[in-house]
C-alpha cells in the first residue's frame, strides 16, 4: 500500500462510527443516580476524538491551543561546539517539508493533537533505495500496535487501517513520542482519557441545558386532579399539555388549569442544582488534566478573576510549564532517532515567543553582569543569550580598571581616552580603558 493510500485512510475517510450513543441521556443519568452507580463511557481513542475533541468545546479549545503553538517556535540545527545554526542540515530540510501533503506547522500540530488524544504519536520514516529518510508521515495511533520482543523490546509495529491488509513496519522506521504510562510502557497515557469522567459530566450537563430549553424552560412536574382518570384520559391530558405548553415557543404562556387540577414541580432549577458550581468544577478539572490555564481558553472559572496581568502570567506559565516540556520531548526524540551525526543538536528556538521575552531579558541582564565581572567567558555569555560562539572565545574579561585624568580641553580628553594619563588635581573625571582578557585556565 502506498504512503498516500495509508495517509488517506487515516485522515480522508474520517473515523469509524462508534456504537456508543453520543453522550448520556437524562434517563440514564437519573437511573444511575438512583442506583448510586454513576455510568461513564469508555474513552478509547475513537471516543476521545468523538466525545472530546469533536464534541466538548473546552477539550477542543485546550488541545487546539497547544497544537497552534507550533506556529511560533522553530526547530533549528546547531553545531554542538560552536552553537552555530546549520541552515541546510538534512534533518532541518526534512522537517521543513515532511511529506508532499503537509507543512511543518501542520505536521507538528497533528503530532501534538495525537499526543493529547492517545498519549502517543507515531511518525513513519520513508526511505529511498539508499536508505536515506526522505519523508515523514504521521500515523493514526490507534491503528498502530507495538510488536513486543524480549530481546529488542519492540521488534516492529503492526499498522492496521480498517479495510486494508495489516502492515509490519520495522522498528527503525518508526519514531514514537509518548507520555509515560506506568502501567503500560509500550503505549502512552492520554490526558483526554484521564479527563474522561469530567468530559462525560460536561457533555451531559450541556445536553441537559439543551433539553431544558427544548421542553419550555421549566422543570418537570406532576399534574394532579381529584378525579379518577382512566388511561385514555391521562394520555389525552398529557398530549394536550405538551401541545399547549411544550416547546420553547410556548414556555412564557400562562398555564390555565381546571378547578380541581394542580401542578406540582418535581424538578430542580439551575440555582437549586448548583449548576454554576458544577460547570466550574468540570472546567477546572478538564483544564487541569490538559495542563491549560482556564483563562487562556475562555473558561468561566478563569474569566471571573481575569486581569491583564493574570492573563500575561498565565501565558508565561503555559509556555514554561506545559509547552516547553512538550517541545523538549519532541526535540530529544528527533535527536535520538533522526540525527545521525554526533556534532549536531536539534533544538527549539523560542526567541519569537512573546510570553517568554521577559525571561530572555532577565537572562541577558544576568549574563551581562556576570560577563562584566569576569565570571563567565565570551562564549559562555554567547550560550546564555543565544548567540553563536566565536573562535578563541573561551576567555574571561578582566574587570574594568578606573583611573583618574585631568580634563583641560578636548585634546587632553582625546589623549586620555587613548590611554594617556594626565596628573592634575583639577577637574577630575573617570575614564575606562579597554578591558583586558585572560585565556581560560591561565
Amino acid at each position: 500500500m502506498s504512503m498516500f493510500s495509508r495517509f488517506r485512510s487515516g485522515f480522508g475517510d474520517g473515523l469509524k462510527r462508534s456504537n456508543v450513543v453520543s453522550g448520556q441521556s437524562i434517563a440514564t443519568m437519573l437511573n444511575s443516580w438512583a442506583n448510586q452507580t454513576p455510568s461513564y463511557q469508555t474513552w478509547s481513542f475513537d471516543n476521545a476524538t468523538r466525545q472530546g475533541y469533536k464534541k466538548n468545546e473546552l477539550i477542543f479549545s485546550c488541545i487546539s491551543l497547544k497544537a497552534d503553538s507550533a506556529a511560533i517556535p522553530r526547530l533549528v540545527a546547531r553545531d554542538k561546539r560552536s552553537r552555530k545554526i546549520i541552515e541546510n542540515h538534512p534533518v532541518r530540510k526534512l522537517i521543513s517539508n515532511p511529506n508532499p501533503f503537509m507543512t511543518e506547522f501542520d505536521f507538528f500540530s497533528a503530532t501534538l493533537i495525537y499526543l493529547d488524544l492517545a498519549g502517543v504519536s507515531y511518525w513513519e520514516k520513508v526511505r529511498n533505495r539508499a536508505g536515506k529518510v526522505i519523508e515523514l508521515w504521521p500515523l493514526r495511533p490507534d491503528w498502530v500496535n507495538p510488536i513486543r520482543s524480549s530481546e529488542k523490546f519492540i521488534d516492529g509495529y503492526k499498522y492496521s487501517p480498517p479495510g486494508l491488509e495489516p502492515i509490519i513496519i520495522p522498528s527503525e522506521n518508526i519514531l514514537s513520542f509518548k507520555t509515560f504510562d506506568p502501567s503500560n510502557i509500550y503505549n502512552g497515557l492520554s490526558p483526554v482519557q484521564v479527563a474522561a469522567r469530567m468530559g462525560d459530566v460536561d457533555n451531559a450537563s450541556t445536553d441537559f441545558v439543551k433539553l431544558f430549553f427544548e421542553k419550555g424552560g421549566t422543570p418537570p412536574g406532576l399534574l394532579t386532579t381529584k378525579q379518577k382518570l382512566i388511561e385514555s384520559q391521562v394520555e389525552e391530558i398529557r398530549a394536550r399539555w405538551r401541545e399547549r405548553y411544550g416547546g420553547f415557543e410556548n414556555w412564557i404562556d400562562p398555564v390555565v388549569l381546571d378547578s380541581d387540577a394542580e401542578f406540582q414541580k418535581i424538578g430542580l432549577t439551575f440555582e437549586e442544582m448548583g449548576f454554576e458550581f458544577l460547570d466550574s468544577r468540570s472546567e477546572a478539572r478538564i483544564c487541569m488534566c490538559l495542563r491549560t490555564p482556564p483563562i487562556l481558553v475562555g473558561a468561566s472559572i478563569g474569566l471571573k478573576a481575569s486581569t491583564y496581568s493574570n492573563y500575561e502570567a498565565a501565558r508565561k506559565a503555559f509556555w514554561q510549564d506545559t509547552l516547553a516540556p512538550q517541545y523538549k520531548r519532541l526535540a530529544d526524540k528527533i535527536n535520538h532517532d533522526l540525527v545521525e551525526d554526533a556534532t549536531t543538536l536539534m533544538e527549539w528556538d523560542f526567541s519569537d515567543v512573546p510570553a517568554l521575552q521577559d525571561d530572555l531579558n532577565v537572562r541577558w541582564k544576568r549574563a551581562t553582569e556576570a560577563f562584566a565581572k569576569g565570571a563567565i567567558t565570551i562564549n559562555q555569555f554567547a550560550d546564555e543569550v543565544g548567540y553563536e560562539r566565536i573562535p578563541d572565545g573561551d576567555v574571561y574579561v578582566r574587570p574594568i580598571q578606573t583611573v583618574e585624568v585631568t580634563i583641560q580641553n578636548e585634546r587632553l580628553l582625546s589623549e586620555s581616552q587613548n590611554g594617556s594619563v594626565v596628573n592634575d588635581s583639577s577637574n577630575k573625571t573617570s575614564v575606562e580603558p579597554m578591558a583586558e582578557t585572560d585565556k581560560t585556565g591561565e
